[in-house]
């Protein structure tokens, strides 16, 4: 391999977008609930609101556009599931672009209201929110998983962390969705939103901060991200 090959490789590096991509999706709840300054009926609610919506949509942006440069681990003897995991992404990407440019329709947000008359944009905006996380959900039990299931040691740990970080995730998206549709009232159902899309993007967070390879304690020295 050439020098430039291996310096683009080292800009491109698959464990720097992951990183990167867990750091945004992690901070996004929290980044989004102080700017709001305000109780909000769930995080893509915050979209109706002057002081978050910027950064909700530019976090969503971010997001997309490290998926779309996230191509995967490098191919390894199993070529078909380097491709479902480059193809996983593109995918997420544009669902990401879907949720930040097809807002829920909120119109009393003041209210705490989660159940508000549904159009087009936001019927797009629910699919579209369901289909990133259940990506999401996928690399943590599939590619993230599978190549370190079995293992003993540092790998075995990260395996048991993306096994729980899906299981979050899913769990959490099924508890939001029940919210929605269950007699429940306005204010437990907007607890219930709110709470499990926060925890559903830490779970996203951990799981692809720690796929990053950063961290010392999960992972080994050969195979660490070097952030200096």
């Amino acid at each position: 391999m050439s020098a430039e090959s291996k310096k683009q490789d080292e800009i491109f590096d698959y464990r720097t977008l992951r990183l990167l991509v867990g750091i945004v999706a992690f901070a996004l709840p929290v980044v989004v609930w102080f700017a709001a300054g305000k109780e909000i009926g769930s995080i893509s609610a915050s979209y109706h609101s002057d002081g978050s919506r910027d950064l909700f949509v530019g976090a969503l942006f971010i997001i997309a556009t490290l998926m779309l440069g996230y191509n995967g681990h490098p191919p390894d003897k199993n070529s078909r599931k380097w491709i479902n995991e480059k193809l996983a992404s593109k995918a997420a990407a544009i669902a990401a672009f879907g949720v930040a440019l097809f807002p829920t329709t909120c119109e009393e947000c003041e209210d705490l209201c989660t159940r508000c008359s549904t159009d087009s944009t936001s019927i797009v905006h629910y699919i579209t929110a369901v289909i990133l996380f259940a990506i999401i959900a996928y690399f943590c039990l599939g590619p993230f998983r599978e190549r370190t299931k079995g293992e003993t040691g540092k790998k075995g740990q990260r395996a048991t962390i993306y096994l729980i970080c899906g299981i979050i995730i899913i769990l959490s998206m099924l508890a939001a969705i029940a919210s929605m549709v269950l007699p429940v009232t306005k204010y437990a159902a907007w607890w219930t939103v709110f709470l499990a899309e926060w925890i559903a993007l830490w779970a996203f967070g951990v799981a692809w901060i720690v796929s990053g390879k950063a961290i010392p304690q999960l992972t080994d020295e050969a195979e660490r991200l070097k952030l200096v």
